[in-house]
């Protein structure tokens, strides 16, 4: 993602331009700025955010301490009613008005969630506009039409007391037709009833409780009254005693904050396009901090493709954060520069004596030839873009002087292995007879005799040639795409194409195939 911070915010000043990966910690010194960084990005007044080349303007800043759940605990299911009363009759005083034209009632509705749920009846029930009934609007009510919308809150009373009230409702269709009664609304089989409305969200969020390690299950109002209130309460699984989640502890509450947020990304309710949140650890003890990345990176980042990043000024957190970008914020710079996870530890515990934290997850990589080196740190350049790494490749030549021999690669790294140096590593190409064992890695082994029939591929030569336009598509005779947009559709035999013309441009047509 790009950051384009174009207006000055406290310690903030532009030109500031920086990109980040989806996912990041910043960390720094006592006021180096991450605070007044993570405000300036949330204000698009201030910054522009752009996010795989779209501009982005929902952004949620989470302050400090701000990780507090919002759940609604107690519903009244005459709220539900009253609400999809109103909803009929403003459709149905505006329709009679504008003569049933629909955009005559839309453009008179002011309320955004109201427009929401009549144009979600007219797509689930497939009727005309001016054919919608009551009940119509009852069967598509949908808990996110009432009251705000926002990631890190859960009606949850009201989620759980209206799926119930499908249930009895179908139930009692259920009963009724088996006595030959009539129906309000054709009768569903439980796989049909979970294939229209889901399994019970309290059994959905019992499970994301137990995912997270938070030690409660949730009540659900299965057993009461259809018209009876429904109260919600968290219970501690162990102990059997109930809580309100106002009285959960400071990190129980960042947890189910979080545990809401993968709740709410089932659907519409806010979800950000950018989430930051500022030292989200604070409260948590540091047994829970990597459960509190893992959460995050997992379910909030990689499943529902949330950009996000968090401050910290806890060297555990760092730790937990192995194989995520980690961002130092100095003073006095606006932007943040990548370090290592031991760099970034070093940094949060150099005024504290006699602590010494060790992180390292650097490992030597012994190679051929300082060619090799050059290599090989380009093409873990480009992977750590896509992937997170979990350790930091360091390239070595096994020998100084210009010449390649896999022999001294081998002899360096059982040497060192034998006294005990665990973090050493080799690579060496194939040569069409070296065999991979222990700590040493044949590239290629039993494919490509060595790097540079990686990349020198004649297929992915040819392909650069067309897309740097150096060579136009149509001279390679026989294609079946004529635009380099299209090489995605390409088949083997155009693929042999390419391969044939590169190798006889250069001269290197042979039956030679390694």
């Amino acid at each position: 993602m790009k950051v384009i911070v174009k207006q000055k915010h406290k310690s903030i000043n532009p030109p500031c331009e920086f990109e980040l990966p989806e996912f990041c910690v910043l960390t720094g010194k006592n006021g180096s700025g991450k605070t007044h960084l993570l405000e300036a990005m949330a204000s698009s007044a201030k910054t522009d955010i752009v996010i795989n080349g779209s501009p982005k303007n929902n952004v949620r800043y989470i302050p400090f301490n701000g990780l507090n759940p919002n759940i609604h605990e107690t519903c009244d299911p005459n709220t539900i009613t009253q609400h999809v009363k109103n909803t009929w009759k403003q459709y149905d005083m505006l329709k009679r008005q504008g003569g049933g034209n629909k955009q005559y009632v839309l453009q008179r509705i002011n309320d955004e969630n109201m427009k929401k749920h009549i144009e979600k009846t007219i797509i689930e029930t497939h009727k005309q506009f001016d054919q919608l009934t009551e009940d119509d609007f009852a069967d598509t009510f949908d808990i996110s039409f009432m009251g705000q919308n926002d990631f890190f809150t859960a009606q949850f009373a009201l989620i759980f007391k209206n799926y119930h009230r499908r249930q009895e409702e179908n139930s009692i269709n259920e009963y009724y037709s088996s006595k030959g009664k009539t129906v309000t609304k054709p009768v569903l089989t439980k796989e049909e009833f979970n294939d229209k409305y889901g399994t019970p969200p309290w059994e959905f969020v019992n499970k994301i409780l137990l995912e997270t390690d938070i030690p409660y299950e949730v009540n659900s109002p299965v057993g009461t009254r259809l018209d009876s209130n429904f109260i919600f309460s968290l219970k501690d699984r162990t102990a059997g005693f109930e809580i309100s989640s106002a009285d959960l502890s400071t990190g129980e509450k960042v947890l189910m904050s979080l545990a809401l947020a993968i709740y709410n990304t089932g659907g519409d309710n806010g979800k950000p396009d950018l989430l930051l949140l500022d030292e989200p650890d604070a409260g948590l003890h540091p047994s829970m901090s990597k459960k509190m990345v893992d959460i995050l990176n997992k379910n909030i980042v990689v499943e529902n493709k949330i950009p996000t990043i968090i401050s910290t000024h806890s060297p555990t957190t760092v730790i937990a954060s192995q194989g995520i970008s980690i961002y130092q914020l100095i003073r006095g710079d606006n932007i943040p520069t990548k370090i290592s996870t031991q760099e970034a530890v070093e940094i949060l515990s150099s005024d504290i004596p006699f602590l010494k934290i060790s992180t390292d997850t650097r490992r030597q990589v012994f190679v051929e030839s300082k060619y090799d080196v050059q290599y090989y740190e380009q093409l873990a350049n480009i992977l750590s873009r896509q992937y997170s790494l979990n350790s930091e490749p360091i390239f070595i030549p096994a020998r100084t002087s210009n010449g390649s021999n896999c022999t001294d690669v081998i002899e360096v790294v059982n040497s060192l292995t034998d006294n005990g140096n665990d973090q050493i590593y080799g690579i060496i190409d194939w040569d069409t007879t070296n065999i991979s064992e222990k700590r040493i890695i044949v590239l290629g082994e039993g494919k490509r005799y060595a790097i540079e029939n990686y990349l020198l591929d004649p297929l992915l030569m040819g392909l650069l040639f067309i897309r740097e336009t150096k060579v136009d598509v149509s001279d390679f005779s026989g294609l079946s795409v004529d635009t380099y947009s299209k090489v995605i559709y390409l088949t083997e035999s155009d693929a042999q194409i390419i391969v044939n013309k590169v190798l006889s441009d250069l001269g290197l047509l042979s039956n030679n195939l390694i």
